[in-house]
């Protein structure tokens, strides 16, 4: 079966049967346990034991490690860490991320409350008894319904821009959680190509301290020269393990971005320079879905404005009721007796006027306010990420640049001079103290590459954040 696992089974076998002998006391109990431990080289027969009552009598510990076994490659397989690349990563947090799955339910909510637009108010039936219109026992029965026409559209206009506003907040989300997740992953290729070049260093150093431990053995050097070495090269060592701790940092983030419940790898390892946006002018963050959400709430502040100006209308009612009456009445110049049985039958209609509106006024001033307050917000938002995107389009020319530089210069000069200062030292050329500083300053320029290429990255990023890409 699939589940199965031969070389995982033969390594432990001699577990199982240890486990099996333990409870048997006779041959008897012996023969009865045979059959389970033989099905532990087979899975496809291992549960055929379990329906013979006998035998789980006489064998429920090989039966119980038989399940175990099972089990545990269901349990393996389901912490096997997943394999992403930075695009699989966006797809899944953009279905699995918490705050957007909320986002979207929110969506289906406000789509539900469009129903509720024609918000009709409740049917009132009366009923009145007693005196009505004699000293006899009457009753009246009546049924009136109340409508507001005036405020069905306004509140539907305001239902249908929620919708909007839910439908942007969701976008506003997902683009927050690609944001967020290229940040990390960009952090994590930076620290993993920080420890590569680190670790590079280090064996260097490493080297260097084998050469240093066997000069101050054969009294070329003292031991000045011994600890300087092992100082530089444990140095080093510290700097790998903050790294991998910032790395590891940076995939609890991704982990609680993606809601993953077990541990991931990163399949593009590869720490290169983003392919640079198209870019045209700071209008461009019009397509950012901050920008969007803060243009809707407008939209929003104006059509409850609507809905606070319509409850200024009046209210219409219409109703129906019957009645009784007992005793004598004329009818067409003959005197008719009447039971007290409900035949009497009218309409009713009214209107509900807000005379007392003083504080639905207030209100309607409220609403126009916030329309202007919402307009604000929507304006200084846009200004700020234009700001934005002209700093970041400046900066971003220049860390083109400053990569040009170490590319076609630095980072050649640097691997001549560990590579010429290295020899030197073996030659005995240069002093230790020498090729410590030609090293770190190797060291130097190779971090302030990386650096630079993280700063691109990031410039990146954070433009293609702004205009939504």
């Amino acid at each position: 079966m699939a589940i199965g696992n031969w070389q995982y089974l033969s390594t432990n076998i001699q577990l199982a049967i240890a486990f099996c002998l333990l409870p048997v006391a006779n041959s008897s109990s012996l023969k009865n346990c045979l059959l389970p431990i033989v099905n532990l080289f087979d899975f496809a027969h291992c549960p055929l034991p379990i329906a013979n009552f006998r035998r789980l009598k006489n064998c429920l510990l090989p039966i119980a490690y038989c399940l175990f076994i099972i089990a545990i490659p269901k349990y393996a397989q389901a912490q096997t860490p997943k394999s992403l690349n930075l695009q699989t990563a966006i797809e899944f947090g953009l279905s699995s991320n918490l705050n957007v799955q909320s986002s979207g339910l929110d969506v289906k909510m406000q789509q539900q409350l469009r129903g509720t637009a024609y918000d009709i108010a409740k049917t009132q039936v009366n009923g009145t008894f007693g005196q009505i219109n004699t000293v006899a026992q009457d009753k009246n029965l009546s049924i009136s319904q109340t409508f507001s026409p005036f405020q069905y559209g306004a509140a539907k206009k305001l239902l249908n821009e929620n919708i909007t506003a839910s439908q942007l907040t969701l976008n506003s989300a997902k683009q927050d959680i690609t944001y967020s997740i290229r940040q990390s992953w960009n952090t994590i290729l930076y620290y993993s190509e920080m420890n590569k070049m680190l670790q590079k260093q280090n064996a260097l150093m490493q080297k260097f301290v084998r050469s240093a431990s066997l000069k101050y053995e054969t009294g070329e050097s003292n031991s000045l020269e011994k600890i300087t070495a092992v100082s530089k090269q444990q140095e080093l060592e510290q700097q790998i393990k903050q790294n991998e701790a910032l790395l590891k940092s940076e995939k609890y983030k991704i982990s609680a971005l993606l809601n993953l419940d077990t541990d991931f790898t990163v399949t593009d390892t590869s720490f290169t320079a983003l392919p640079a946006l198209e870019l045209l002018d700071a209008a461009r963050v019009k397509q950012n879905a901050s920008v969007q959400v803060a243009s809707q709430n407008v939209a929003v502040a104006k059509a409850n404005n609507r809905v606070a100006k319509s409850v200024l209308w009046p209210d219409l009612t219409a109703g129906y009721f019957v009645q009784s009456f007992k005793g004598n009445q004329e009818v067409n110049g003959q005197t008719v007796y009447y039971n007290g049985t409900p035949r009497f039958n009218g309409f009713t209609v009214g209107i509900s006027l807000p005379v007392f509106a003083g504080s639905t006024i207030s209100r309607g001033k409220a609403a126009k306010i916030n329309i202007e307050i919402q307009q604000k917000n929507a304006d200084y938002l846009s200004l700020q990420l234009q700001s934005q995107y002209s700093q970041e389009t400046e900066q971003l020319a220049t860390y083109e640049s400053v990569l040009a530089y170490y590319k076609n210069t630095a980072l050649p000069n640097a691997e001549t001079i560990a590579k010429n200062a290295t020899k030197a030292y073996q030659n005995g050329d240069i002093s230790y103290v020498e090729y410590v500083q030609v090293l770190e300053t190797a060291l130097d320029i190779r971090t302030n590459y990386i650096s630079a290429l993280n700063n691109y990255n990031t410039t990146v990023i954070n433009l293609q954040y702004l205009v939504n890409q």
